[in-house]
């Protein structure tokens, strides 16, 4: 029995204080992230970099938290996650403060890799430590909670990074930005602290072992779960949304400072300033997007239908992004990718919500495996990117993509709520209040 089952708690606000914190971890990620795509402008000119080592960067920072995931997830999921998490927000923040001190760019790509190493524990953790608390319907908004952390962190950097880069130049703001990662850890460790009701759902329940594993097969309990996940139908559908859906996000991140910059002809700080109300959208998508379906099934939907009616709304504003390269308006071009933002957030918090429905004992690793493969697939593609806009000078295409992706990610969600709670919904009710 999870604490999302525990009766008798007096109540449950202390979740949602706790979903807040994993809010402020994910702000943390993103501003060490954006301070890169802020500051690259600075950056490419003292070491003269191209596009294409721009991306470079960017994808040394994608492969390591794609490798990192699957280890972050089986952590996450049978040891202490007080600790854990702990340990990976020290590691990323290390990376970023030791960035201010590079000479050179090989120096600089060796501290994007172990950022990624970091920060590929913070989803699994988090995503491990809600489905620990909540129940299925509370769990789209729970994750919509902490993943607005990533809109938030986008949407403050501007305001941060930027006057302390134009001030002091870009490296005194990765060693600020670096440091703040010990004020959280401050409060991570109080608010878990021995005593508290968090302390009970960072400990982490025991994974219950297939019965082959306690009698000491170890290859027989590998197969068992291999079944239990990776054979599933409903893993694949997860799959298929997260390499379909993630790397739009990523690009807004990584690239549209660049972009405006580069293809509007912005200053850096205007260009900076300009990427806030896209973050602003991209927050209220992930708490509309949990919160929406939360709202229905309140009110006697299915989870089936309130999950697909909210990506399908989604979905629709993202489309017309595709065609943003051909609209000369700055304002029009912010509103537009504001709206795609805030519809690829919403399904992202329905996506994570939909990994915690797939196999609580697995949350962790199954999150880490997802996280990998779309991080493989991001780091892949965006050397990709560079090339493409060194070679043509135009983002056409890349637009196109990002607008059409998310139909994928629709298809594969409403198949996956087929699988999970269509015919097989009553054996998946009785698993989840085990």
């Amino acid at each position: 029995m999870t604490l999302a089952q525990t009766p008798g708690h007096p109540s449950s606000a202390w979740k949602w204080w706790i979903a807040v914190v994993l809010f402020l971890a994910t702000v943390l990620t993103y501003l060490d992230r954006q301070t890169l795509s802020l500051c690259a402008p600075m950056i490419c000119d003292e070491m003269k970099l191209t596009n294409e080592q721009y991306g470079q960067l960017i994808t040394a920072f994608r492969w390591t938290y794609a490798l990192t995931h699957v280890l972050a997830g089986f952590l996450a999921d049978r040891f202490p996650l007080r600790i854990i998490y702990s340990v990976a927000v020290l590691v990323w923040s290390a990376a970023g403060t030791a960035a201010a001190f590079v000479g050179r760019f090989p120096q600089l790509l060796l501290t994007r890799q172990v950022l990624g190493v970091g920060e590929a524990f913070n989803w699994p953790c988090a995503t491990r430590l809600v489905a620990n608390m909540l129940p299925p319907q509370d769990r789209g908004l729970a994750s919509g909670i902490f993943n607005s952390g990533s809109a938030a962190g986008s949407f403050a950097a501007p305001f941060i990074i930027l006057p302390l880069a134009q001030l002091f130049g870009w490296r005194r703001a990765f060693f600020a930005i670096g440091c703040l990662g010990l004020v959280w850890i401050v409060l991570w460790l109080r608010v878990t602290r021995r005593g508290t009701l968090a302390h009970g759902a960072v400990r982490t329940p025991p994974v219950p072992e297939p019965r082959a594993a306690a009698s000491g097969s170890g290859l027989v309990a590998s197969m068992r779960w291999i079944r239990q996940v990776i054979l599933r139908p409903g893993f694949w559908m997860l799959l298929l949304v997260g390499v379909s859906v993630n790397p739009c996000w990523y690009f807004l991140n990584d690239w549209i400072p660049k972009y405006m910059h580069d293809q509007r002809g912005m200053s850096q700080l205007t260009a900076g300033m300009l990427s806030v109300p896209i973050f602003i959208a991209a927050d209220f998508g992930n708490l509309a997007g949990g919160g929406l379906v939360k709202f229905l099934a309140a009110r006697g939907w299915t989870l089936r239908r309130a999950r697909g009616t909210t990506v399908t709304l989604a979905v629709l504003l993202i489309l017309p992004v595709a065609w943003v390269t051909h609209v000369p308006s700055a304002i029009a071009v912010v509103a537009m990718l504001g709206g795609a933002a805030f519809g690829i957030t919403a399904i992202l918090a329905n996506y994570t919500a939909c990994q915690q429905d797939f196999s609580f004992a697995n949350v962790g690793a199954v999150a880490g495996i997802l996280g990998m493969a779309c991080n493989v697939f991001a780091a892949t593609v965006n050397p990709w990117v560079g090339r493409y806009v060194d070679t043509t000078g135009t983002y056409n295409l890349i637009f196109v993509l990002i607008g059409l992706l998310p139909l994928i990610a629709l298809v594969a969600i409403i198949t996956f709520d087929a699988l999970v709670w269509g015919r097989a919904g009553s054996e998946k009710k009785s698993e989840v209040a085990a």
